[in-house]
């Protein structure tokens, strides 16, 4: 089964259509949560997703604001602003949509959570000390996360002490990596406020049958996305030139 895994699109349908179509036919989706925040197009965003056939969604913080599952007060004061717009522009089908999410959902050998499998709405999986954490408690082979908005992957050390990440590089992206027999944290990077330094919209292909995951990062048309953010008064002019740094 050829899977796309994707994340933190943030209400940016540009970068979306852009993904989805770079991404081609595949078997099933994944979604691993923030389809909504920062970005102008909440509602684009929630139908596409409500529109892709096998597709699995998970819970992200954002949405999880939307829905009164977290506090705004956990988000800084633009992240707010923006929540609170995007509160009364949503569709009563979408909000709906959200409310039935849960941020973490276990298929298969893999578990998806939308930030890590331990604690799936608020945790930033970036330490070797939160890795080597997520490793130990994780039940099932794979874990597929999101929430940082960095492409990368945790494999435990040979020795069992600790947790080596592996960061791709330009010549990683579209090569298939061979997934270990044992447990490793993976994530796809970000659609839609990517956060490496590369303003691609990024995804990952899992394929099950071949035990491989793959990287992938696509250019978008950024001018047309700023216009976007710029339609909304609410949305603070630094998410918009952000998309241009890739921060």
């Amino acid at each position: 089964m050829r899977v796309l895994v994707f994340s933190d699109v943030h209400a940016n349908v540009v970068a979306l259509d852009t993904v989805l179509r770079a991404a081609g036919p595949v078997d099933a989706y994944w979604f691993l949560g923030d389809a909504v925040g920062y970005g102008p197009d909440p509602n684009a965003v929630l139908d596409r997703l409500r529109a892709l056939p096998r597709c699995h969604c998970l819970l992200g913080n954002h949405d999880a604001a939307i829905v009164g599952r977290l506090p705004l007060g956990w988000f800084n004061l633009d992240a707010q602003r923006v929540l609170m717009w995007t509160r009364t522009v949503l569709h009563e089908d979408n909000l709906a949509f959200l409310r039935r999410l849960e941020p973490i959902h276990t298929q298969g050998k893999t578990v998806l959570a939308h930030a890590s499998p331990r604690d799936p709405l608020e945790e930033y999986v970036l330490s070797e000390e939160s890795a080597r954490a997520n490793l130990q408690t994780l039940a099932y082979r794979y874990g597929f996360i999101g929430h940082s908005h960095i492409p990368l992957a945790w494999v435990p050390r040979l020795d069992g002490l600790g947790a080596d990440l592996m960061r791709p590089q330009d010549a990683d992206y579209g090569r298939p990596f061979a997934l270990p027999e044992v447990a490793v944290l993976l994530n796809p990077g970000s659609v839609g406020q990517p956060r490496d330094g590369d303003p691609r919209a990024a995804y990952a292909i899992y394929d099950d049958e071949a035990n491989t995951w793959t990287w992938h990062r696509v250019p978008y048309d950024l001018d047309a996305a700023r216009a976007r953010f710029a339609q909304v008064p609410a949305i603070p002019a630094r998410f918009s030139k952000r998309l241009l740094e890739g921060r």
